[in-house]
């Protein structure tokens, strides 16, 4: 392996939870109740799920504004039902789209424009570059001294979106290293108590700092 490729790996282990947030998202749909869960192995191959419940944003604000004109009077019996349909019409549309990729496990819809969703994959990070644009990915890096590098999960945060509907989020993120996978700095609220456990945080606040990891993965050793 040449010095660039190894130079970079450490930008990588945490792709997978990079994943997890764009692919039912996509500015469509705002997280409400999640668990996220990551493992990462040394050797950069990675698995993960991400599971709970999300709001299709476009669909809460078209049956509240039903909500407000049924309240005045405005509108009522099958005028009512039939604006409730059409104010979900889009949040089936995105589904059917959603459903197309195979990391998507499950996406039901519970009503009032809510589904609950489960997402999983797999993958493998190692030997290759990763080149993203930082406006269409949530990882967000920073080169660190002596090979290490900061690496920030953007979207684990409470999302304007939320705020504007105000919405009760609550995410639980944790993370599992493999044996060798250094941890340099972090902001986890919890951290491994044992061997092979996870960093972990809660995520329910407005303003919040999204996750950090500071991290190095194990020098690989030169083919022969």
């Amino acid at each position: 392996m040449s010095a660039r490729a190894r130079s970079v790996l450490p930008r990588l282990p945490l792709l997978a939870l990079a994943l997890l947030l764009p692919l039912l998202l996509q500015g469509c749909w705002t997280l409400e109740q999640y668990v996220a869960r990551v493992r990462v192995e040394a050797d950069g191959s990675y698995k993960y799920v991400l599971e709970g419940s999300a709001l299709h944003t476009a669909t809460q604000y078209a049956l509240r504004r039903v909500e407000r004109e049924a309240k005045a009077g405005a509108i009522k019996g099958d005028e009512l039902k039939k604006q409730k349909q059409e104010a979900e019409a889009g949040m089936t549309k995105d589904l059917e789209t959603a459903r197309l990729d195979p990391r998507v496990a499950s996406a039901t819809p519970v009503g009032e424009g809510r589904v609950r969703f489960t997402v999983a994959g797999r993958g493998s990070i190692a030997g290759g570059e990763l080149i993203f644009s930082e406006r269409t990915t949530p990882l967000s890096y920073a080169r660190a001294p002596e090979g290490a590098l900061s690496v920030r999960l953007k979207d684990a945060v409470v999302s304007r979106e939320a705020e504007a509907l105000h919405v009760s989020v609550g995410g639980d993120v944790s993370v599992i290293l493999a044996e060798g996978i250094q941890v340099l700095g972090h902001n986890a609220q919890k951290t491994p108590t044992v061997p092979g456990g996870a960093y972990r945080w809660h995520v329910e606040k407005p303003g919040e700092s999204a996750p950090y990891l500071l991290l190095r993965l194990p020098e690989r050793a030169p083919a022969r």
